[in-house]
């Protein structure tokens, strides 16, 4: 053959050796390609995914035979309901975990507030916003107690014809006088007894409004005596004996003015006697006091009451 022609004995025996190698090697992949392509590779194939899947689901099986399915948990049989007594919930021992707390800021720190200034002791703090209206003064300053209405004339400045005067928070009839008088009328009834008054000019709405003055409701004067007794008479007239703060015994009838002009005896009782105030026409009424120690030896005079004397004739009088 020409493919041998030339060489050795020895080139020969390799080139027909690399010739027999390439064909087996040509048989063993034609062989490979047959069995890929052929109807006998497919079913095993088949075989093998068959056994896996058998793999698989035996693999599944042995994991809920351990753990326990989730419907034979929740959902027992009949049979297992029926012979498995109630079992009583065992208590919550698992150890609660720490953790930290929620929505803490651990770079927060605390600041302490600083407080107020505290106002210097003795000094009147000036009012804010300064009063609009000014209030100078009232006339008159000073009333007695008990007496009747009367009218107060109050002095200022910056007054309008929308101002009204408060006694104590009660508003009183005003009549505008100007920008720095008013007058106002005072009832009875808030002077009734002794006492302080506060005074203001403001209006209605109370927007505005001035400073305070004071109006002084002071107790009324007393007749100085002491009731002691009634000295009997013939004529059934009611005699009253009084003792005045001296210790000195004065005898008064009905209508007598007391000595210094300003009491009146208004009515006389073995209870009290009673007096008008001449001047603020305010009536007084003092108890009876028993004092026989100063009556001694006055055989005419009842310091306690007694049984109502028989009526007399005409012929008894003088």
């Amino acid at each position: 053959m020409g493919l041998f022609e030339g060489k050795t004995p020895a080139e020969r025996n390799k080139t027909i050796a690399a010739l027999a190698l390439g064909a087996i090697a040509l048989l063993v992949l034609m062989r490979m390609l047959f069995l890929n392509s052929g109807s006998t590779p497919p079913a095993t194939v088949r075989r093998s995914t068959n056994d896996n899947s058998k793999t698989l689901i035996s693999t599944l099986s042995n994991r809920q035979e351990t753990t326990g399915s989730p419907a034979q948990e929740t959902a027992p049989s009949d049979a297992a309901a029926q012979l498995t007594p109630p079992q009583p919930i065992p208590p919550d021992t698992r150890t609660p975990i720490d953790s930290p707390e929620v929505g803490r800021n651990i770079f927060a720190f605390y600041v302490k507030p600083t407080p107020p200034p505290t106002p210097l002791s003795g000094l009147t703090p000036t009012p804010t916003p300064t009063p609009p209206f000014t209030l100078v003064s009232v006339a008159p300053s000073n009333v007695y107690a008990r007496t009747g209405d009367f009218e107060l004339e109050v002095t200022g400045d910056k007054f309008t014809p929308l101002v009204r005067v408060y006694l104590d928070g009660q508003e009183l009839a005003t009549r505008f006088m100007g920008v720095q008088r008013l007058s106002a009328t005072v009832p009875a009834t808030l002077i009734a007894s002794p006492g302080s008054r506060q005074v203001v000019v403001r209006t209605p709405d109370g927007q505005l409004y001035s400073n305070a003055v004071t109006l002084n409701v002071m107790p009324p004067p007393t007749p100085p005596y002491t009731y002691i007794g009634i000295v009997a008479t013939t004529h059934h007239k009611e005699i009253a004996l009084l003792k005045d703060e001296g210790g000195k015994l004065i005898n008064v009838r009905l209508g007598e003015i007391l000595p210094g002009g300003r009491f009146r005896v208004s009515g006389i009782s073995e209870r009290n006697i009673e007096f008008t105030d001449t001047q603020l026409r305010i009536s007084h009424s003092i108890p009876f006091t028993a004092n026989a120690d100063a009556n001694r030896g006055n055989p005419s005079f009842r310091n306690m009451p007694q049984q109502p004397q028989q009526p007399t004739t005409d012929d008894d009088e003088p």
